[in-house]
């Protein structure tokens, strides 16, 4: 089950290297903040530059939401555990959907980085993603910017709306 700590934006890397040093860490779950690769453009010449996809946010998968509290009461910096309800203290992991999107954007596997994923154009607006978490999924975004090469999702973490952007290469522009 996931989790989302919101924490100071810029702080992310630092809370989650305090909370895996303290020597009261429990291995068995993961902390981490997702991100995506994107292409910029630096004189003249592209390189790939890792950006965070949730600035100020943080994911913990876990079973033990109370180890999890725990650990982020000896954080150094803000953190906050949301979720919780109203009326007593239970915090809510992510639902299926939103634990769904986690695990098919930012897999364990790539090191919870989102790689570049190519795509067509095709007639109509229409985009047909060839490579990436995302193929045969087109369904699920919803919008496509050429000029920055990205695409938009958008889903729900935490009952929040939130846009996600992937970061896409341009693999053929077909006009029928």
């Amino acid at each position: 089950m996931y989790y989302v700590i919101q924490v100071q934006s810029g702080k992310e890397d630092k809370v989650i290297e305090e909370i895996k040093s303290h020597k009261d860490h429990d291995p068995s779950f993961d902390i981490f903040t997702p991100y995506r690769i994107e292409r910029r453009k630096y004189k003249n010449d592209f390189k790939d530059v890792k950006v965070k996809c949730f600035p100020g946010y943080i994911f913990a998968e876990t079973n033990d939401v109370k180890q999890l509290i725990t650990e982020l009461y000896w954080a150094p910096d803000y953190a906050r555990l949301l979720g919780k309800e109203k009326l007593n203290d239970n915090y809510l992991p992510l639902s299926e959907e939103e634990s769904r999107v986690i695990d098919i954007l930012y897999n364990a596997e790539n090191d919870r980085t989102t790689p570049i994923m190519d795509i067509e154009v095709l007639e109509g607006d229409r985009i047909r993603v060839v490579s990436g978490p995302l193929m045969g999924q087109e369904s699920v975004v919803k919008k496509v910017d050429l000029h920055k090469r990205r695409i938009k999702i958008t889903t729900t973490l935490a009952g929040r709306g939130v846009e996600a952007y992937v970061a896409i290469n341009i693999v053929t522009k077909t006009n029928i």
